[in-house]
């Protein structure tokens, strides 16, 4: 294998790019984190195939078949998004620590060191498409715990889950409202023509003839009540008389209904 160049520069000196198309693939690498080489294809400079002539032209190394040399046993070896990150798979395993992997750019020192820090082995690079490392990583490589909870998706992972505890948080909170609304006013209700109240076992019923009805158990009571009145103001008395009957927040309930609800709603009042 020749001495290593820049891949910039090899492809410079072999009048494929410009020096303009370079620096723009430059800059946004620095903003994206991605390869140089991935960059200049996706950005229609040059084609997978005139980078891959390229190279093999430079390092003197073939262009290999991943499927023929591809190993089961290094399948977990490197996790799923450090391949994408670098754009190499994992090959086979050799002799004395040796790990053969193949890129897209075996020039790449920084990947190289990185996988070499990673997996405590020494990589030999091997060339091979783009288009067939993408394929061969969603084929071969397998999904895991480390490919969710790694820098590069960890901001996603967090988003996503910050925002489903938000959702949860205020489903929660309107459950816990409504709960705390209806144990302390109860709910109303239209049936035909009568209008209900009703909470703690106790109902109220109003219907259009300005009869009220009180019905329900309570807490105190021997039996259920199911009485009928002309007028609110006999229930009211009906119910200073079995004061008793009821438990402190059935009382409470009764009669913040009747001033606060019935009353109010009565023509000429509110």
């Amino acid at each position: 294998m020749k001495a290593k160049v820049q891949l910039g520069q090899l492809l410079l000196e072999k009048k494929l790019v410009t020096q303009d198309q370079i620096n723009e693939a430059l800059r946004l690498q620095v903003s994206g984190g991605r390869r140089l080489g991935y960059l200049l294809i996706k950005m229609g400079y040059i084609s997978d195939e005139q980078l891959l002539k390229a190279l093999a032209e430079q390092l003197e190394v073939p262009i290999i078949n991943i499927d023929e040399k591809f190993s089961n046993e290094v399948r977990a070896t490197i996790p799923r998004y450090l391949c994408q990150k670098y754009g190499l798979i994992p090959l086979c395993r050799k002799n004395h620590n040796v790990l053969s992997v193949a890129m897209a750019d075996p020039m790449d020192r920084q990947a190289i060191d990185d996988i070499e820090h990673y997996t405590s082995l020494v990589v030999e690079a091997n060339l091979a498409k783009h288009n067939e490392i993408d394929r061969a990583i969603k084929q071969y490589i397998p999904l895991s715990l480390k490919d969710i909870f790694n820098p590069q998706s960890f901001g996603v992972v967090a988003k996503t889950a910050t925002a489903l505890l938000f959702v949860i948080f205020v489903v929660m909170s309107f459950f816990a409202a409504r709960y705390v609304y209806h144990e302390k006013y109860g709910t109303i209700t239209m049936a035909d023509s009568s209008v209900i109240y009703k909470n703690h076992d106790i109902m109220i019923s109003v219907d259009q003839s300005g009869k009220y009805s009180l019905l329900g158990r309570g807490a105190r009571a021997t039996g259920f009540y199911s009485v009928t009145f002309e007028n609110i103001d006999q229930l009211k008395s009906f119910l200073a008389l079995k004061k008793t009957d009821f438990s402190e927040k059935q009382y409470e309930w009764i009669n913040w209904t009747i001033s606060h609800r019935i009353e109010k709603s009565m023509p000429g009042k509110g």
